[in-house]
């Protein structure tokens, strides 16, 4: 039985616009597409991986080393040559689920596939759904003028100067959002409105730490598999994903047992891969965790991460995802090499250095496998992984 998987990270923008395959997007989606295909290597597996393009040959020969087989990807434009027997039935997979695979066809936008995702992923159906569980936390949909002059009204005499807010498109790639003072709200909002996009309004707090539960759903019953650390900077921008044995993400799961209950009812339709996205914060010298800020009914890169983690066990290592810029060094390849002996940990490009024509990729992401080390937290290790690659790449 055939299975192809298509690699859509760009999935909120088709929600947004209906449509497959966004050409703006094409380089950012490549660093997935090649990760995917480091995945597909390590699992050893036949399942076909869709690209936009075909990997650079060093970092093909790279993985070869590690006795990793890097698969040719199907390029999005072979796919109507595919050729399948009629008696067999095409697996489609993919990062957020919105199409379907036809033999006459390829691929095309599913109706009832963009419906569910278009109302699972709106972060104001969302906001309506679990502000009923967390009701202590200001957050209010604006689907129209008329929403906005509603709550214009209630709230403007509980302005304060010194509050920002924060402003949430319906449908946006993580880190998508808008932080204004509460001076710029009306400007912020006017600019929304032009663009005719709805948007979640809530105020803005002080993050102290970021973690994802990572969910499987099958037949109605939504199961927690991991939990993972985000980091972020201090405006709640992603820059990559921790996991590992760590007793502050099992604090953090402990709090949230129930959720996935709640979740079962507002999605209960919904089968794959998911996580829910949550924070710490500080209020009054206390640390209270915002259980659901934001729920993904897709794959992420903690998804990702675990996966990667599953296909290549190890034990006592803790796995970190981390993005960098474009490389400076005239071999980066080689100098991951030195970098981990030096270490001690194992650094994976998981997307190439290079496209296949030379060019440098505008961004890169790295895998690195650390031994465990109880004296160095989580985030400590990942600034000190960052600070490095900075440096030497």
């Amino acid at each position: 039985m055939p299975r192809i998987f298509r690699p859509n990270a760009y999935f909120e923008e088709e929600i947004r616009s209906g449509k497959l395959f966004p050409k703006h997007l094409e380089k950012r989606n490549s660093m997935i597409e090649a990760a995917l295909l480091v995945l597909a290597g390590l699992r050893q597996n036949t399942e076909i991986i869709l690209s936009h393009s075909i990997p650079d040959k060093e970092w093909i020969s790279f993985w070869k080393k590690k006795e990793v087989r890097i698969q040719k990807p199907l390029l999005l434009s072979e796919i109507r040559d595919l050729k399948f027997p009629s008696s067999e039935e095409v697996i489609l997979e993919e990062w957020g689920r919105i199409s379907e695979y036809r033999a006459s066809y390829g691929l095309e936008l599913d109706p009832k596939r963009l419906d569910q995702a278009r109302r699972l992923s709106s972060k104001l159906s969302q906001s309506d759904w679990h502000s009923k569980l967390e009701p202590e936390f200001f957050s209010i949909s604006i689907r129209n003028r008329l929403d906005w002059e509603q709550f214009r009204k209630q709230e403007k005499a509980r302005f304060d100067p010194k509050t920002r807010y924060v402003f949430k498109p319906e449908w946006s790639f993580a880190g998508g959002h808008k932080i204004v003072p509460s001076s710029q709200i009306e400007e912020m909002a006017e600019s929304l409105f032009m663009k005719k996009e709805p948007f979640l309004l809530e105020t803005w707090v002080e993050r102290t730490k970021d973690f994802s539960l990572l969910f499987r759903a099958e037949e109605r019953r939504f199961e927690s598999e991991a939990g993972t650390i985000l980091l972020s900077d201090p405006n709640g921008k992603y820059s990559g994903t921790w996991i590992g044995e760590s007793p502050e993400i099992q604090d953090y799961l402990s709090g949230m047992e129930d959720i996935l209950l709640h979740l079962q009812d507002f999605a209960s339709e919904y089968e794959g891969f998911g996580s829910i996205d949550s924070f710490f914060f500080q209020k009054e010298e206390k640390n209270i965790l915002r259980k659901v800020s934001e729920v993904n009914f897709r794959w992420t890169m903690g998804r990702l991460l675990l996966e990667l983690r599953k296909s290549s066990p190890k034990k006592k290592m803790s796995d970190l995802l981390l993005f960098f810029p474009q490389v400076k060094h005239s071999d980066p390849y080689g100098e991951l090499e030195i970098w981990g002996k030096e270490t001690g940990w194992e650094i994976l490009p998981l997307s190439p250095f290079h496209s296949r024509s030379g060019d440098l990729s505008p961004k890169n992401l790295l895998w690195f496998r650390l031994p465990e080390n109880p004296g160095v937290s989580p985030w400590e290790m990942a600034k000190m992984a960052s600070d490095q690659g900075l440096d030497r790449l």
